[in-house]
């Protein structure tokens, strides 16, 4: 059964050198990551407009923003799901949005 937790992701994301996600987990696999060290970052809206990153296993395929690794290892199970715009910032953005 999936866990998930509602904090921000608690581990060191290692990108690409450029700062990227990587695009398939077979990047992070060639690079010499676990399967259990790969995280699958996915994104998503709530029904009052905030918006959500949620950090998992590579087992994701709708809404993914990309993979990145870890130096610790998932259980397979575990989701950290972190609030990156809450309700009112994005109602206060997309009002100023429309004023322009």
């Amino acid at each position: 059964m999936a866990r998930v937790l509602t904090e921000p992701f608690p581990f060191n994301e290692l990108r690409r050198s450029t700062g990227d996600y990587y695009e398939f987990p077979d990047q992070l696999l060639r690079a010499g990551f676990e399967n259990s060290q790969i995280w699958c970052v996915t994104t998503d809206y709530g029904d009052d407009g905030s918006e959500w990153f949620y950090y998992g296993p590579p087992i994701n395929y709708v809404n993914v923003l990309g993979y990145i690794g870890t130096a610790e290892h998932h259980d397979g199970a575990t989701y950290y799901e972190e609030c990156v715009i809450s309700a009112t910032e994005n109602a206060r953005k997309n009002n100023w949005s429309k004023e322009a």
